[in-house]
């Protein structure tokens, strides 16, 4: 297997010679580009072509009608106005795509009630790296400036690169020769967060500037084009986190460890190690794309595409975490409130708060060059090869620095008074003022024997994808051309957590003084309360403040897939009788090679394991009177594990009432008489990743009727329907642990006692099975269509229905990023060079993934939301010299401020009925103020 890896690469290695000679943006042959559409707007000839918000919506609309599958479609004004903070943020405002905001910032997109697991990213058609440690992309890497449209796929299609059982969301760069003539476009945006300066070194205020250059030569047969993005964002927001789980955790008052407990009135209230404060971040990104585009015939056509981005997303975390639970010595004073209800306030005395200053930086670097060749031998017969190479690189830090009265608990002590508005936006009075230095020692102030912690992750990720295909095309006929092809993917990605303790050094004793010069001043918590001296830690790991020692448990993992694509596929472009009919028929086969290198008992792991799909595929489209279309589409889809659920990191153990370690050699070697009953008592256990996991598989079948009355007016209702298996839950199940009880050089027992080779695994296993339904409308509405007197007025409004059931057998499985319910709506007007937007779109509430208390990701069931958004612009249309097509655009975004809220439900007393919900992590982000000036040459 090794050579024929080290082949594949080698294959792609001259492949990627190849694609610089020749080379572009992939064949997608069943999609028809927007046309201009002939109405009012600038002249253009003898044509009037349409621009501004309605160019977008019309061209978006003439994607979404030629499309040969069942799609949505976003498209730029211009290249560098699309009205978003993020591209995530225009894809949430699609039929069925919903995003989550992280940060502030709207980053994971979902689609149809799957989260961003479940559907793949593409970039000009190919599959790209991910920033994460899983396949989900983070889309604010990819800035929107340099977006000329997005496609998201909702059904299957046996050409496409990569698609998900969600579905595929395929972001595209500008094509030079699809402009009609030179275009050079500059902007320049400042940016405000109203929040102000939460920590005193980091801004509010930041700016984008951009600038685009697209030309041809005179005869149209080469073009070029070149965007660049250059910007630094400001992030303030206040977190709030009770660190909290479900109150049938601890529904019993007398289990002292519990997160939430109960007063002797049956009131709720929290009982752990609150954490909150004031976080600032500076969201710096430069990146470029670029194009070259060939046609010097009808017959052929070469193309290079590239891209690159370089993120820094750096800050500071300052604040509090707030032992209060037994353990921590603090006293529970009383709370106030209802019960069976979470507590409106709460006191609790001799408790000793950590001071967090947590420095926490993302810097990441991703590559990506395409290339293609469209070749038509004769009129009939032509070929494709498309090669695709992305590459990441992304080191993180989350520097942890403490702060306290003192040692363990011999410094002052405090008593907190913690008040809980039913929104979840608690604040806490103390008695103590933070901010003074003298209650701001450097120290160990919950007496763990470290003053902080450090993590400075590391992920690469490479990937590789070589397309070749022949196509036919026929003359006249219901089948308008049959390709047949073959898709290699080739992807790496590596994952180092790299963590350190930080000790204190001899000069600590219990404590001593922040060094003045590192002092910047104090945070601003505002209704949170709570402020604390700000200081800047960065010199403490060189200066010899800190004891850096590498920890021994760090996460380190490898894991390759090769997979193989075979798939032919038939357009159908005719008449069926009286109707017209288009659309395409496919089959694609996939054969998958996984391999992951992890860690067991301190030794490497690694583990290879194969599997195939057959992944039929159908879209039909009949135009059953003019104008409208009924769509018919039916697959087979997958999607891969993540990529951490397939980390080979395991570990092996042993149960010592069945299996006894006679000479404390820590190695089991005496089976314990009777104690050996599979499947309920064996003598080893397995627990970690799954590299043996197979991929989730859906079932799909959708049904869309959409009706276009004019270019800018359309009503479309679409129902889809996914028969969900093979869905990844950690569970216990039997193995045979023959492999791993080897590895680790513990067989003597299992070569004298065979049966012990029947183990339990716990962890990641394709287990169970469900369905997801639903329902889509929208509404897409030029006023101008209906009366001349609301010319300029238009709306969108669409909303999405879902319902969704994931069993494990015997109990129901949550779905990451569902949401039941999600709608998008807007209204704009926009005439005489003025414009003016208002966006709003909403999600029920959802399975959302947050960072826990170790930095990894965990589900949180986040609250509904609804964002608003505006915009407010004038051109001048009509100036005369620079001034012709400047732009002015003023805009808001999160206008009403709302917050991304987390909750936990309240049981009984027995732990069996659900009495309420409480809010358990609140994260306000505030409002963002954008101006920009725009001008097109």
């Amino acid at each position: 297997m090794n050579g024929f890896n080290a082949s594949a690469r080698l294959l792609c290695g001259a492949a990627t010679f190849m694609a610089l000679a020749v080379t572009g943006a992939p064949v997608m042959a069943q999609e028809a580009e927007p046309q201009p559409t002939t109405v009012e707007g600038e002249t253009e000839g003898d044509a009037i072509v349409v621009t501004g918000i309605r160019q977008s919506i019309q061209s978006s609309l003439d994607a979404k009608r030629n499309a040969t599958s069942i799609v949505e479609v976003i498209t730029a004004e211009d290249l560098g106005l699309l009205p978003d903070q993020s591209i995530a943020d225009s894809l949430a405002r699609l039929p069925g795509v919903t995003a989550q905001r992280v940060r502030g910032r709207s980053q994971q997109v979902s689609i149809r009630g799957l989260g961003p697991d479940f559907s793949l990213a593409l970039l000009n058609g190919r599959e790209v790296v991910s920033a994460g440690n899983n396949r989900g992309i983070e889309f604010d890497q990819f800035p929107s400036e340099l977006v000329a449209s997005g496609v998201v796929y909702k059904t299957g299609d046996a050409q496409l690169a990569a698609i998900g059982i969600a579905g595929a969301v395929d972001l595209r760069t500008v094509k030079p020769l699809d402009s009609k003539k030179r275009q050079l476009t500059v902007s320049g945006t400042y940016t405000l967060n109203d929040q102000g300066r939460l920590n005193p070194d980091f801004a509010d205020d930041g700016y984008r500037f951009f600038g685009s250059y697209i030309d041809q030569n005179d005869d149209g047969t080469f073009g070029w084009s070149l965007g660049a993005t250059v910007q630094s964002i400001p992030t303030q927001y206040i977190s709030r986190e009770l660190k909290t789980q479900d109150s049938r955790e601890s529904g019993d008052p007398t289990v002292l460890n519990g997160q939430v407990r109960r007063d002797a009135n049956g009131v709720f209230y929290p009982a752990d190690n609150p954490r909150q404060g004031v976080v600032s971040r500076t969201f710096e990104r430069t990146s470029i794309a670029g194009s070259l585009q060939f046609e010097p015939t009808d017959r052929l056509s070469l193309t290079l595409d590239g891209f690159y981005t370089n993120t820094d997303d750096s800050g500071i975390f300052r604040g509090t975490e707030t032992p209060i639970a037994s353990w921590s010595g603090a006293t529970f004073g009383g709370a106030t409130g209802t019960t069976d209800q979470f507590a409106t306030s709460a006191t609790y005395s001799n408790v000793v708060p950590i001071l967090r200053t947590d420095t926490q930086g993302a810097k990441s670097e991703i590559f990506a060059l395409g290339g293609n060749l469209d070749f038509k031998a004769t009129d009939n017969l032509g070929f494709v090869v498309d090669y695709g190479y992305s590459n990441l690189d992304r080191n993180d830090i989350n520097y942890e620095s403490y702060a306290g009265t003192g040692a363990g608990r011999s410094g002052a002590q405090d008593t907190l008074t913690f008040t809980f508005p039913r929104d979840g936006a608690y604040q806490i009075d103390t008695l103590l003022d933070y901010t003074d230095p003298a209650n701001s020692l450097l120290t160990d102030p919950g007496g763990w024997g470290q003053v902080g912690f450090l993590k400075q992750p590391k992920i690469d990720d490479e990937l590789h994808q070589l397309r070749t295909e022949s196509y036919w095309e026929f003359d006249g006929g219901l089948i308008d051309r049959i390709t047949v092809g073959w898709l290699y993917t080739d992807r790496t990605k590596n994952f180092d957590s790299n963590e350190s303790f930080l000790r204190p050094t001899a000069a600590f004793g219990n404590g001593f003084r922040v060094p003045d010069s590192a002092i910047v001043g104090s945070t601003n918590t505002k209704s949170l309360g709570m402020d604390i001296l700000a200081y800047d830690p960065s010199r403490f790991l060189t200066d010899g403040t800190y004891r850096v020692e590498k920890a021994t448990f760090d996460t380190q993992w490898t894991v390759g897939e090769q997979i193989h694509n075979f798939y032919i596929q038939a357009g159908i472009d005719g008449d069926l009788g009286s109707v017209p009919v288009r659309g395409n028929i496919g089959l694609r086969y996939a054969d998958t090679t996984q391999n992951s290198v992890g860690t067991i008992a301190g030794g490497l792991n690694e583990v290879e394991y194969s599997y195939d799909n057959w992944l039929p595929s159908m879209n039909l489209s009949f135009e059953v009177a003019p104008d409208t279309f009924v769509r018919l589409a039916a697959s087979k889809t997958v999607t891969r594990a993540r990529l951490d659920q397939l980390a080979a990191n395991q570990n092996l153990n042993f149960n010592n009432t069945v299996c006894a370690d006679t000479n404390a050699d820590q190695i089991p070697d005496t089976v314990l008489p009777g104690q050996f009953q599979p499947p309920r008592r064996v003598c080893y256990t397995l627990g970690g990743g799954n590299p043996r996991l197979e991929p989730y598989r859906s079932t799909n079948l959708d049904l869309s009727v959409e009706k276009y009355f004019t270019p800018g007016t359309a009503i479309i209702v679409a129902a889809f329907y996914k028969d969900l298996s093979d869905w990844v839950v950690d569970q216990t199940s039997t193995v045979d642990v023959t492999r791993e009880v080897n590895l680790v050089g513990w067989q003597a027992l299992l070569n004298a006692n065979p049966a012990l080779a029947q183990g339990t695994f716990s962890g990641p296993t394709n287990f169970a099975s469900g369905k997801i339904k639903g329902v889509e409308g929208t509404l897409r509405l030029n006023y101008g269509d209906l009366t001349d007197a609301l010319d300029g007025f238009g709306s969108f409004a669409s909303v999405t229905y879902s319902d969704a059931e994931i069993s494990n057998g015997t109990n129901s499985t949550p779905i990451p990023g569902y949401s039941k319910t999600t709608w998008s709506a807007d209204i704009f007007y926009e005439k005489y060079g003025f414009r003016a937007k208002l966006a709003a779109r909403y999600r029920s509430g959802f399975l959302s993934e947050v960072q826990n208390f170790a930095g990894q990701l965990q589900g949180a069931q986040a609250q509904p939301e609804t964002i608003l958004d505006g915009q407010i612009g004038y051109t001048f249309e009509k100036a005369d010299g620079f001034m012709k097509g400047v732009q002015i655009l003023a805009e808001v975004f999160n206008l009403t401020n709302e917050p991304f809220v987390t909750e936990n439900n309240l049981f009984n007393a027995a732990g069996t009925d659900v009495v309420g919900t409480f809010p358990s992590r609140h994260e306000t982000y505030g409002r963002t103020f954008n101006l920009t000036l725009r001008k097109s040459f």
